[in-house]
């Protein structure tokens, strides 16, 4: 998102850049060395003139690692160190390539000795030598680019740990002076190191040199063998073997030297991390300090906060009574209240001293007699009713008794068959029974209390300015759903906001082709929640068809998508993200019958309160967040989004379902923009819901009075005489969630009631569609909406509901 314009909510954005900044470092120095092994490795198996391709993404291997880093550096640690297992591999094909040498070379004294004792094959062992040079100096060859590759792959390392330590330095700026000494002594020893290895390196090489000489010498008193087999070359062979004897013993010489200097290498990695591992813990114990020092700001804040409103609504109900009194002053209001208590305690003086209580306690007597005699005249009415309907069961059991005597007999005959069958499926039932009975009867749902996908809780950013908001989200909805591009008007995404605050219910509506799909999922994807597409059939009939049902005999219930997903909404990973259940095509069946609990439990105000059952008593090994073992809970964070499609295969929505969703009418998309990248993000529910909160607050005045001149107003009054609607609380109180967010966002107040009273009043079926009524009140009704507009100072005209009635009196005026 941009920049953040609350202070309320800066202290909460410094604590998260604060708790960010080092798990980005630690993921860039994983990047940064785990590229740099796959490509010193690449670059081992090209110099042994094999193909293997390592090379990455850097952004698709940041993105790993922070997936690793999510769930914890364990995994990730252990891969790396099964990565140091095979360039340790590596090595050892190396050290097995230089022991192949000697066994070449060894081979080639052999078939020297062999060359004196067989003139014949003198010419033939020659060939052979020399072709055992040529592989000598290819594997020559060879080792000298490997050495390369090691002493590049060395410098390499040298650059990234001064660049590690560059940053660690500028990070860690409190550390610099403790540990720079620390830290120029580990260099200095390192460049020691790197000389005695390049020394080493250069004492390997002169041996080589040494030994190819020797070879060649050797193929030169080959040839001198040719001519002549005396016993003096006899002797010089005898020398030649002492000489590589020698090269033996100076060859394990430096295989000993480089061992001690690996050890050594192994002695500078040992301190280098003892260093790494100091640093992180100091590093660890001032964060722990500044997060709880913040944290103790944000309590501070929150009582700040919570005190000011609680002054708020003190200083509202003080001002409500003032507007309630009036002129009057207290001692008015007393004097008034101690001459009406005078007056009663007269008047019931008067009453006890009259006869008229005697006649009131015989009354009285006289009608709880009455109602003594009623109750036991019901008493005895079915007691009536009973002895009437056993005699005429005794009439006809006269009839059927012979009949049932002739079916029992013919009974009888099939009892012993069926018993053995009964036997037998009674084992196997009792068999199936003993295996369910240690399962839950709820998996999916069991599955999310334990698996670590479910339990680990992500960072999310909040929403502090809407109108800003508002603006950023068009822009993500529009590439949200890759790789199409939706173009939704700014309007429609504050209409849009200001339904999230209003309802958990919404409608989108259109033709076909218009985006209501895609909204809904493109919705989820841009606040980083969940969308649950669920594709709405023609026979639902009840509740089971949407959430599942249970199996008594199989003891589990069959969750489907819509339960899973409440479910899912409530565990750590997802209670804070703003998710949708998508019903798709939701009119193909009628939502008054499949959806009937929700739109009840979704009226209920208290947010704890709207719980749907799922059976009739608790279950045995429930999942964890079922209320009572039984109940599921609605969360505030799950919005219902259903499309609805008007045609023969469809059913119209009643008034119960339009009057408690908030119902968005999609047109074409054809208004293009350019489209601003923002990096992908989560946004908190509770962030959201407290912006939402906080704009109501802020317009409750607005919109109160805008209501009180809207019930006042002659469109009101016309409204109730010609069409029988009025304003009841449900619209009130919808209209005060959403009119003040729509202006937050950016919108206006005309601009969010023409909305409200284009989809609640003048849609089909209310004020327009109606065959009974004259063109004159839709006129007279268009002439009040205009000059309500008028008189209340409303920006724009009300274009929504004006097209509905002007299309409503053409309708009309074609038919007259």
């Amino acid at each position: 998102m941009g920049k953040k314009n609350s202070n309320r909510n800066a202290p909460q954005q410094a604590g998260a850049a604060a708790v960010a900044t080092p798990s980005s470092a630690a993921r860039e120095r994983l990047v940064a060395m785990l590229l740099a092994s796959l490509e010193n490795a690449s670059r081992v198996y090209q110099d042994r003139g094999k193909n293997l391709d390592l090379d990455v993404e850097p952004a698709w291997l940041s993105s790993v690692v922070e997936r690793f880093q999510t769930d914890g550096d364990a995994d990730l640690i252990h891969w790396v160190e099964r990565f140091a297992e095979v360039c340790k591999e590596l090595g050892k094909l190396k050290d097995g390539l230089v022991e192949e040498v000697g066994e070449r070379c060894k081979e080639a004294k052999d078939l020297v000795n062999e060359a004196l004792f067989r003139e014949s094959q003198v010419q033939e062992r020659v060939a052979e030598l020399e072709e055992k040079n040529r592989f000598i100096e290819e594997t020559r060859g060879e080792l000298d680019a490997e050495r390369r590759a090691v002493a590049d792959k060395h410098a390499e390392l040298l650059e990234l740990q001064r660049g590690l330590n560059a940053r660690e330095i500028n990070a860690e700026a409190g550390f610099a002076e403790q540990n720079a000494q620390a830290l120029q002594q580990l260099k200095n020893h390192q460049h020691q190191l790197k000389k005695q290895h390049e020394a080493e390196v250069e004492k390997i090489q002169l041996e080589k040199q040494r030994l190819a000489e020797q070879c060649s010498d050797a193929a030169r008193k080959l040839a001198e063998i040719k001519l002549t087999c005396t016993e003096e070359e006899s002797a010089r062979v005898r020398r030649l073997d002492e000489r590589e004897h020698e090269l033996s013993q100076r060859k394990a010489e430096l295989d000993r030297a480089r061992s001690r200097l690996d050890r050594e290498w192994a002695d500078v990695g040992r301190e280098k991390a003892e260093i790494e591992a100091l640093l992180a813990e100091e590093m660890k114990e001032e964060r722990s300090s500044h997060e709880q020092a913040l944290a103790r700001l944000e309590r501070a804040q929150e009582k700040a906060w919570a005190k000011i409103d609680e002054l708020r609504e003190k200083l509202a109900g003080m001002q409500v009574l003032q507007r309630a009194l009036g002129e009057q002053t207290p001692a008015d209001i007393l004097e008034q209240l101690d001459s009406l208590q005078q007056e009663n305690t007269d008047l019931k003086r008067q009453l006890n001293q009259s006869g008229s209580a005697e006649l009131q306690l015989e009354c009285d007597y006289l009608r709880q007699s009455k109602a003594d005699l009623e109750r036991e005249l019901a008493a005895l009415r079915p007691e009536l009713d009973d002895l009437r309907r056993e005699m005429s069961t005794k009439r006809v059991a006269a009839t059927e008794l012979e009949a049932v005597a002739r079916e029992k007999r013919t009974l009888e005959l099939h009892k012993n068959t069926l018993d053995a069958h009964i036997n037998d499926l009674e084992s196997r039932i009792d068999h199936l029974t003993n295996a369910q009975k240690a399962q839950t009867p709820f998996p999916a749902m069991s599955q999310m209390d334990s698996a670590r996908d479910y339990r680990a809780s992500i960072q999310l950013e909040p929403v502090a300015d809407l109108k800003q908001f508002a603006e950023e989200l068009q822009h993500r909805i529009a590439r949200a759903e890759h790789p199409v591009e939706l173009f939704y008007p700014l309007e429609d995404i504050r209409i849009l906001l200001g339904g999230l605050a209003m309802s958990q219910l919404h409608v989108f509506q259109g033709i076909s082709g218009t985006g209501k799909t895609s909204l809904a999922k493109a919705f989820a994807k841009a606040m980083g929640g969940f969308c649950t597409d669920i594709a709405v059939q023609a026979g639902w009939r009840d509740r089971d068809d949407l959430l599942g049902h249970y199996n008594a005999f199989e003891r589990r219930f069959y969750e489907k998508d819509c339960l899973q997903a409440l479910y899912k909404a409530q565990t750590p990973r997802w209670k804070d993200t703003c998710n949708v259940i998508l019903l798709d095509e939701m009119n193909l069946s009628r939502p008054e019958q499949y959806f009937a609990e929700f739109l009840s439990a979704l009226e209920k105000n208290n947010q704890d309160e709207r719980l749907i059952s799922l059976a009739e008593t608790e279950m045995p090994g429930a999942p964890a967040m079922l209320r009572e073992g039984r109940k599921v809970l609605v969360p505030a964070n799950v919005w219902f989004i259903g499309t609805a499609n008007h045609d023969e295969t469809t059913n119209d929505l009643a008034d119960k379902t339009y009057d408690r969703a908030h119902v968005m009418t999609l047109p074409k998309q054809d208004r293009r923009f350019n489209i601003k990248h923002y990096d992908p993000a989560g946004f908190s529910y509770a962030s959201l819901n407290k912006s939402f909160d906080y704009a109501c607050n802020k317009h409750q005045q607005e919109v109160t009075e805008l209501l009180g001149q809207l019930g006042k107003a002659p469109l009101s009054q016309q409204l109730e005489r010609d069409f029988e609607l009025g304003w009841g609380n449900r619209f009130e109180k919808q209209a005060k969630r959403f009119i003040p967010v729509v202006n937050a966002a950016g919108g206006n107040s005309g601009e969010a009631l023409d909305h409200l009273l284009s989809t609640r009043i003048m849609r089909k079926g209310k004020v327009t569609g109606l065959y009974d009524l004259k063109v004159d009140a839709i006129r007279t009704l268009l002439s009040n909406l205009e000059n309500f507009w008028l008189e209340a100072g409303l920006d724009d005209e009300p274009r929504k509901c004006l097209q509905l009635l002007e299309a409503d009196i053409h309708r009309l005026e074609d038919m007259n």
